[in-house]
């Protein structure tokens, strides 16, 4: 139920930025921009897979507008198969940094395991669709640590704004 408020708070905010006076020139839009993005997530020697959709929305301080560079705090929900096919939800909140195509980041969030909360966090850095993603996970209450390793393969979709404009 929480996750699907955070989605519907993020989607509400993205179009109910309405600007009025309409204008071809993307700079006059009250809203700054941002991405959605879809990517594909897997670690070759532990055999672990898994996807996530991610949002983010530019921070009009940050950068020069339409060049750069961004910083994009968002949030991502996800789902992992791990190696004996046992699978989990996870949903971080992160901050992406974007300039000239790179891009790099970090984020902080839980994860639900056989109706056990963990915490999570990960670190991230690529160019343009693949990149390096490397996450551990805490369960305090079993005393272990797991970490992912692995690669990243994704795709965003450009939400041009005020701010933001690829």
């Amino acid at each position: 139920m929480k996750n699907l408020f955070i989605i519907a708070f993020l989607i509400s905010s993205i179009w109910s930025q309405e600007n009025y006076e309409r204008s071809d020139d993307p700079k006059d839009s009250s809203f700054p921009g941002g991405y959605v993005s879809i990517s594909y997530e897997f670690d070759l020697k532990r055999k672990e897979k898994g996807y996530q959709i991610s949002f983010g929305v530019a921070l009009p301080g940050i950068g020069e507008s339409g060049n750069g560079p961004f910083v994009f705090p968002g949030v991502a929900f996800g789902k992992r198969r791990l190696q004996d096919n046992q699978s989990y939800t996870y949903t971080d909140f992160q901050v992406v940094g974007m300039v000239g195509g790179f891009w790099g980041g970090g984020g902080y969030g839980s994860a639900k395991i056989n109706g056990r909360e963990i915490k999570r966090s990960k670190r991230f850095l690529g160019w343009l669709v693949g990149g390096y993603v490397s996450e551990t996970s805490e369960n305090f209450e079993l005393g272990t640590q797991s970490a992912f390793s692995g690669l990243h393969l994704g795709f965003a979709l450009p939400l041009v704004g005020g701010h933001f404009q690829p």
